[in-house]
């Protein structure tokens, strides 16, 4: 990683000054890897914090230590940190997560530390003893970092959640897996509501959604009869618990537009899908059972993941609307279980000999942004 910061003398105060402006210029270097890795996504920039805005990497040195020969191996270890939260902060599509998010990382070198990594209230702490770095020339490199974190090694071995860490780990396998499928399916609504809107001539490419709901919207006709199909394929009509003919048969196509677009904004809140992630992976859990099985995996459809685990402990955490969205069908003894639709995720525990499950998970965002839509519209109540 290439800075242009030097320190001026070798006292520790300036040297301080010189590995925190170091780190600052070293995550400011990386906000256009993120930003361009972000928009083949087609997550918009002004939804991104940067990086060194968004987390920030301290250092803790022992009180008389020298520096000097221990400057490379900082500078290394300040790398490493970067370039985990650049790959932190594309995992979670620049966004806050709920739980175990990031904030901080600190790096601590003095003579009486065990080399050890642990977090809490999100700040990840780096100890690495003076000696090692002095003598090993060690540092704690960015694929080992990146390992420990996903092993849960930064979680005391008593922890419970420990146990669970690949359920709540925001960059790991399960949650990397939904938000990157929910993503292409976001994408695939997004790309149809374009399609209806140049379709009737109501896109105006330079003022885009702005125009559809402001402007003079005239009598088009098949546009609502288009409309209203769209939206009764793309969604789950028992979920909403509405008729959408019902609902919209009244609706001029001004209206009709307007529900499109803030369908639309609503299709792109990573917000809200980072909520519905959430609510997934914790009903999931919530299902999770003592039975022990076999189990003949078939899956079909336009994309599956599989995750294999068994865990101990059961958490319950999940709450709200959203959860109704979520759908996951448990499987008992000698199950063979053929999983079938857009989006489809089935775990399976392998870890302990207590809880096992078995089944699909469908998140259907989709039906829950335009639920939003209807509200802000007050088309439903």
């Amino acid at each position: 990683m290439t800075t242009t910061l030097e320190p001026n003398n070798q006292n520790n105060t300036t040297f301080l000054d010189y590995f925190q402006a170091y780190a600052t210029e070293a995550l400011q270097n990386q906000n256009q890897t993120v930003s361009d890795s972000l928009n083949r996504r087609q997550i918009p920039k002004s939804q991104v914090r940067p990086l060194d805005q968004a987390y920030q990497v301290s250092l803790k040195l022992g009180k008389d230590l020298p520096l000097q020969p221990i400057k490379k191996q900082i500078l290394q270890q300040i790398d490493a940190v970067v370039y985990f939260l650049r790959d932190f902060h594309i995992g979670v599509l620049g966004q806050r997560t709920s739980i175990f998010h990031l904030y901080e990382v600190e790096i601590q070198v003095e003579s009486n530390l065990r080399y050890s990594l642990s977090f809490e209230s999100g700040k990840l702490l780096i100890q690495i003893p003076y000696w090692q770095m002095a003598v090993w020339d060690r540092y704690l490199p960015y694929q080992k970092l990146k390992y420990r974190w996903h092993r849960g090694k930064h979680l005391p071995k008593s922890s419970p959640i420990r146990k669970v860490w690949w359920l709540v780990d925001p960059i790991g396998e399960l949650r990397s897996s939904l938000r990157s499928l929910l993503v292409l399916a976001i994408q695939k609504q997004i790309l149809g509501i374009d399609q209806l809107f140049v379709k009737f001539n109501l896109l105006d490419h330079g003022n885009r959604e702005h125009q559809v709901i402001q402007g003079d919207h005239q009598e088009k006709t098949g546009f609502k009869h288009n409309a209203i199909a769209f939206l009764k394929a793309t969604v789950k009509e028992e979920k909403l618990g509405i008729n959408l003919d019902l609902v919209l048969q009244n609706q001029d196509n001004a209206a009709i537009a307007k529900l499109l677009a803030v369908y639309k904004k609503n299709l792109a809140d990573i917000d809200q899908m980072e909520e519905l992630i959430e609510t997934g992976a914790f009903t999931l859990q919530q299902k999770l059972n003592e039975e022990q099985s076999q189990v003949d995996i078939k899956m079909f459809g336009f994309v599956n993941v599989g995750n294999y685990h068994r865990i101990d402990v059961a958490v319950n955490l999940s709450k709200g609307y959203l959860k109704k969205y979520v759908e996951i069908i448990p499987r008992k003894t000698d199950v063979k279980a053929t999983l079938f639709g857009f989006v489809n995720v089935y775990t399976i525990d392998d870890i302990t000999v207590k809880p096992n499950f078995h089944g699909a998970m469908t998140l259907n965002f989709e039906t829950a942004a335009l639920e939003k839509a209807l509200k802000e519209l007050e088309l439903v109540q």
